[in-house]
Formats: structure tokens, C-alpha cells, sequence
């Protein structure tokens, strides 16, 4: 392995312009190289963030430019193209600076030079206490003292001995390098929704790597320390402690009713083996999530059931995958709860009517004081409404049917080319419906309490909107985010109708997202409720 010193502020950029400009394939690239590496560049000298000396150079590519790393790799190719040629029995591979040389032990010295004296050629020096050589024994005409028992190769451990200890040790190691983040994400005063992206977007991808690198026999044990970091992140952002099924539900992807929590010591028994396996990897990871849901899915009975269901729908994670959807801290910690079937308020917390407060009761309890529901309800109404006219449309709250009706949808929208109404609705997503008990996962309708909620809204107003030309559809909603397809595709069409400076698909994000979050703070409000609490927080 060899290393350049500085390589990125060294290399000729004659040598960049020169392979740039001689290949027409780069022929997209020649204006802005130009533009780039055409004329001399400042580089400054900075001490404690103040600059103190700069001066102009003719040489590298500066750090963070967007093409630095292209360039530079474009003026080192040729070079490596060429040692293939003059060293058949030798391979070449680079990342940027760092160069792996792979040759027999009798001609690897000769190769070695052969490679800093070209990359000198390009103007980058070999830094010498980077250089390491790994060997399985016997002379290899190299200085001892740059033969390595262990050596890590592009961010991947290497030994001699496959099952070397060292290897085990460096796995451990950067992965317990992660530490920082986590006690960052639960100690700095981060949002929880904050806290959940942060794990979830920054915390598991940097495991992912050296599953996928390193054998099981060296991952096992630092996968089950990332596996109990996280589960610790999991108990703060749902404020309450994390049983085997709370945290086998989190295990699962957020399409099969999880949260995207995957345990990485399951994934390193087979991910090392994939490497190199187009969609092994995935392949094998679905078929573990899929028997993991079905064996979830039949310990489960009742709401708890229709729940875990209903989180497989489309829409029903998006406060997990949407930064646009915002909620406050009671809010999210709620939703997360619900979605890992965790009762919301505390064990032996009863309701005011004097019932066990299950979060089963609370969203369907008649007997809660002051119509936390219907609060709920206008909060949504409000907000989706809000969302409407920021694209343009004009909204009317709750219309008459008729001068003598009592009955009123909930919104008349009104654009350039859109005479159109809807009547707002949202429904626990494990309410009682006639189901069969016995149905299996596959089988079983995620939204089913929406389908009955659709159809009962339609027969209320749909003959009505027909004969006054209006285009109708119910937006209905389940507490845990889901929204049925035909209001999906209703809301998609209202907003391809108007000229709102936006795509259909941004419009659509804008009003959904900050409807979410009025339903989250909503959910808040009825669990307050039921409880003898007053207002959403």
C-alpha cells in the first residue's frame, strides 16, 4: 500500500488538463476544467482559522471543489494504465491517493518503485511512513520495515491470518468510533425528531460498511454493540424502556411496519458473503424481514393486530422518512409508541370515564370531556386547508348543502381550473371492523378501517357534489399517517390543476407533511384528554 504525500494539493495540473484534453470522452468536462485548473489558484495558510499567508500555485486541485475528485482521478489513470502495461504480473487499484499494489514477493520492490517514480512524474511524493506490506511468507524484496502483520486497505482491515485477532480488534474499534455520535444524539437537546434522523440517516450506514468487508467471525461482536447503542437511542426517543418485542418491531423496515432498526448482528452473519453479489444482500435481508413479520404477526391479537397491519400501509412511516413533517417532542415520542405497540400513557393510567387508558381505549372511548376528537379534527382541517391556499387555491370552511341542511363538508376549494370538495376524516387505525381472524399477513388489508371510512363518506355527499359539478373525494387519514389511495390520488390531481410554481410532487409533500404534523400534535391532544390533561402539549 502506498500513500501521497499532500497528493491533492501536489499533482500537476498539466498532467490533469493534459489526459483531460486528450481524451474526448472528457470533451464535457474541457470548459469548466479550464475554468478550474486553467490559471493560477490561491491557496492560503490559515493559523486558528485566521489566514496568515497565501500565495499562488500551479499545482493540485483544491480541497473541496465539487470536480476535485474526478480531475485528480483523471490525472492519475493514464499513469496506472501504463504500469499495468509495463508490469503484467502486477494489479493497480486507487482510490484518490492511495494506492494498492498487488505482485509476486520477488518483483513487488521493482514494482513499488517503478510506482512512486510515476506518481513523482505526476508530482506527488510517496510518503514513505505510509507504506505497508502485507505478505504471507517467505523473501519479499522490500525494507522490513515496512512488512505489516495487519494493514487496513481502503477503510477494510487485512491480515495475513484471515482469522488474525488484529483484524477483530480494528472492527471493534471503528465501530466503536460511533460512540461520539451516539451520546451526542441523546445528550445534546436535540428535537426527537432530530434525534431519530440523526440515527437513523447518520448512525447505521457507517456499520453497514464493515459487515460487508469483514468476515462474521470479526463483526459479531462489535454488530451486537451497535445493535445495543441503538437500542438505547430507541428507549430515549420513545421515552420508556425497550422490550424484546418493541425492539423486534423497530428491527423491521419501515414498509413492513418497523422502523428501520435492522439488528446488524442478523445482517453480518451474511452480508460479508454477498459482497460482490448484485442484490444478494437485499435479497436475503427481505427474506429474514418478511419471516420476522410473519413470526411478529401471529403473536399479535386484536387492535394490536389491526396496528401493526395498518403500519404497513403507504403514508404510515412518513414521520420517520419525511424531514418536512415536523412534531414536537410529545408528539413523536406518541406516534413512535403507537407504531411499536406500546401503551402511550402510563401503566395503570385509567381513563376518566374509569376504564384501563389502552391506547385502543383512547381512540375510541365516547365518554372523553371537551370532543378531543373533533379539536383533532379542525386542527387537521386547518392546516390542510393553510397547505391548499399556499398553492394557490382558495378555501371555504365547511360549506352548506343546501340553505336548509345541517350537514357541511369540511372544505370548498376553488382554483384557476378546480371547483372541487372533500370532507376531512381521520380514524384509529385499529377501530373494529369485520375482519377474519384467522387471515394471514399477506393477506390482510392495512387499510381497512380508511376503506369502511371512504365508503360511509362518499354515501354521504358524493350524489350531491355530482349534481353540483364538483370534484369530490373523502381525505381520509388513520392515526398513524396512512392515507387511502383515493385520497392520495385526489389531492395529486387537485394540485396538477393549478399553477402553484411547484411540482405535483412537491405540492403534494408540502400539504401531506404539514397535515402529518397537525395530526401528531392532534394525537397528543386526545390522549391528554383522556387522561384529565388540558391542550396539545
Amino acid at each position: 500500500m502506498l500513500d501521497g504525500r499532500n497528493a491533492y494539493n501536489a499533482i500537476s495540473r498539466t498532467a490533469i488538463l493534459s489526459a483531460v484534453y486528450g481524451n474526448n470522452t472528457w470533451s464535457p468536462l474541457w470548459r469548466v476544467t479550464r475554468l478550474l485548473l486553467g490559471t493560477e489558484g490561491l491557496v492560503g495558510f490559515y493559523e486558528k482559522g485566521q489566514l496568515v499567508h497565501s500565495w499562488k500555485s500551479t499545482r493540485g486541485v483544491r480541497q473541496g471543489m465539487l470536480l476535485g475528485p474526478v480531475l485528480f482521478s483523471i490525472g492519475t489513470i493514464a499513469t496506472l494504465r501504463q504500469l499495468e502495461s509495463s508490469f503484467p504480473n502486477a494489479s493497480f487499484t486507487a482510490y484518490l491517493d492511495d494506492v494498492t499494489v498487488a505482485a509476486p514477493p520477488g518483483m513487488l520492490g521493482k514494482v513499488c518503485e517503478a510506482t512512486s517514480r510515476a506518481m513523482r512524474a505526476l508530482g506527488i511524493e510517496t510518503n514513505e511512513d505510509k507504506t505497508e506490506v502485507l505478505h504471507k511468507g517467505g523473501p519479499v524484496d522490500m525494507p522490513a520495515e515496512y512488512i505489516r502483520p495487519f494493514a487496513r486497505v481502503l477503510g477494510a482491515g487485512i491480515a495475513n491470518d484471515t482469522e488474525s485477532e488484529l483484524i477483530t480488534q480494528f472492527v471493534q474499534r471503528k465501530a466503536e468510533e460511533t460512540d461520539r455520535l451516539f451520546r451526542a444524539i441523546v445528550e445534546l437537546p436535540f428535537a426527537k425528531h432530530t434525534q431519530w434522523r440523526l440515527l437513523s440517516v447518520s448512525a447505521l450506514p457507517r456499520v453497514t460498511f464493515l459487515l460487508r468487508t469483514h468476515a462474521p467471525v470479526h463483526t459479531r461482536a462489535a454488530a451486537e454493540w451497535f445493535d445495543d447503542r441503538v437500542t438505547g437511542v430507541l428507549g430515549v426517543s420513545m421515552d420508556g424502556p425497550v422490550t424484546k418485542r418493541t425492539r423486534d418491531i423497530a428491527a423491521l423496515p419501515v414498509r413492513r411496519g418497523g422502523c428501520g432498526l435492522r439488528r446488524q448482528k442478523e445482517i453480518a452473519e451474511f452480508a460479508y458473503a454477498c459482497l460482490g453479489e448484485k442484490g444478494k444482500q437485499h435479497a436475503l435481508t427481505d427474506e429474514l424481514d418478511a419471516k420476522h413479520q410473519g413470526d411478529l404477526y401471529e403473536t399479535l391479537q386484536g387492535p394490536d393486530r389491526k396496528v401493526f397491519v395498518s403500519n404497513t400501509a403507504a403514508g404510515a412511516g412518513r414521520p420517520l422518512t419525511d424531514p418536512q413533517v415536523h412534531a414536537d417532542d410529545r408528539g413523536f415520542s406518541t406516534y413512535i409508541r403507537e407504531r411499536l405497540l406500546v401503551r402511550v400513557l402510563p401503566e395503570g393510567q385509567k381513563c376518566i370515564c374509569g376504564a384501563h387508558a389502552s391506547n385502543e381505549h383512547v381512540h375510541t372511548c365516547t365518554r372523553l370531556q371537551q370532543s378531543p376528537r373533533t379539536t383533532r379534527h379542525d386542527m387537521i382541517n386547518m392546516t390542510f386547508a393553510n397547505g391548499l391556499r399556499l398553492c394557490g387555491f382558495q378555501c371555504g370552511m365547511e360549506p352548506r348543502l343546501t340553505e336548509t341542511s345541517r350537514q357541511r363538508p369540511d372544505i370548498l376549494i376553488v382554483g384557476l381550473d378546480t371547483y372541487a370538495i372533500t370532507d376531512v376524516t381521520v380514524t384509529y387505525a385499529g377501530r373494529m371492523t369485520a375482519y377474519v381472524s384467522e387471515e394471514s399477513m399477506e393477506e390482510a388489508d392495512p387499510l381497512r378501517a380508511a376503506r369502511d371510512r371512504l365508503t360511509q363518506k362518499r354515501q354521504k355527499y358524493r350524489h350531491w357534489a355530482l349534481d353540483n359539478g364538483l370534484d369530490f373525494e373523502p381525505f381520509v387519514m388513520l392515526t398513524n399517517g396512512a392515507i387511502h389511495p383515493a385520497s392520495r390520488r385526489w389531492l395529486r390531481r387537485i394540485l396538477g390543476n393549478q399553477d402553484h410554481r411547484l411540482t405535483i410532487t412537491n405540492a403534494y409533500d408540502l400539504v401531506v407533511a404539514d397535515t402529518l404534523g397537525a395530526m401528531l400534535s392532534g394525537n397528543v391532544h386526545v390522549f391528554n384528554a383522556a387522561c384529565g390533561r388540558v391542550g396539545p402539549g
